[in-house]
């Protein structure tokens, strides 16, 4: 039989990841990679999101003026501010797809980003579970 926990729990552990990604004395930041090499990096709010009904939201105006690399995103990984990873495997989308852990806009409708471009973090959730 599968474990099951309460939403009461879901959302300690759950802000048990927003601590971890607050942790190092600044703010964490979110990559977004192409294989794996990095292409934007976002720094996010502190505190990072928050956690309501096992669900964890970032939160703030969250954006890379100016992207790194050019490429398809692939995967979308959070650091704390010292470096040490805190979430992998993040799904990224564009709108209105549903289903993504993480939803972005580069003004071209399209999760393909070019080195020099604007790319804003739209929509970010982890569902807890």
């Amino acid at each position: 039989m599968a474990v099951t926990y309460s939403t009461f729990a879901i959302n300690y552990r759950l802000l048990g990841v927003v601590d971890a990604i607050d942790a190092g004395g600044g703010n964490g930041y979110l990559t977004l990679l192409v294989g794996s090499t990095v292409v934007s990096t976002i720094s996010l709010a502190r505190p990072a999101g928050t956690v309501d009904a096992g669900v964890l939201t970032f939160s703030g105006t969250l954006l890379d003026p100016a992207a790194a690399g050019t490429g398809l995103v692939t995967e979308g990984r959070i650091y704390d501010s010292t470096g040490t990873l805190i979430i992998s495997g993040l799904t990224v989308g564009i709108p209105p797809s549903t289903g993504y852990d993480i939803l972005i806009s580069n003004g071209l409708n399209s999760t393909l980003i070019t080195a020099g471009q604007t790319v804003a973090l739209l929509s970010a959730q982890i569902t807890g579970s």
